[in-house]
């Protein structure tokens, strides 16, 4: 258990880039993914205005991911400094996550590999959302996830 000045100094920054996601025709013809007409959106969500539901689904996401993701993990492993892992992952044409893909460019082998697992586990876990819409049409949406926090030194 992480103590609150340990998690004060763990800081962990989420950043969902919309930017770089895409989405997909059902058909299975890339579209850009300010072209889609409606984004997914995480639960309680779901009945606002099309820009809201997307803050409030990069909100909610970042929150899920602030409170699940083990920051100790740093600390256990002996790594210190930032840590960065970037996450893709697919919100498909019913809602579920699908296609996790971390990277860490940890250069310890067993630290890139335990981040990589626990970013992938967080995301995961997010929940079921409404899928995004295409002229009236479900379609599935690409996203691209950062997470980054701070592990620090050792202090004598």
């Amino acid at each position: 258990m992480l103590y609150r000045s340990e998690l004060s100094i763990l800081s962990l920054m989420v950043l969902l880039i919309s930017s770089v996601a895409i989405s997909q025709k059902t058909d299975g013809e890339a579209v850009p993914f300010a072209v889609a007409d409606k984004t997914p959106a995480y639960p309680g969500c779901e009945e606002l205005a099309p820009q809201e539901i997307k803050d409030c689904t990069v909100e909610k996401i970042n929150n899920h991911v602030n409170l699940n993701f083990n920051t100790g993990l740093g600390k256990q492993l002996g790594i210190v400094g930032q840590n960065r892992i970037v996450v893709k992952f697919k919100i498909d044409d019913q809602g579920k996550i699908s296609n996790v893909q971390a990277r860490s460019l940890a250069d310890d082998a067993e630290a890139r590999e335990a981040l990589q697992k626990e970013a992938s586990r967080v995301v995961n876990s997010l929940p079921q959302m409404q899928p995004g819409e295409y002229k009236a049409k479900p379609v599935a949406i690409m996203y691209s996830l950062p997470i980054i926090f701070a592990t620090p030194k050792k202090t004598d």
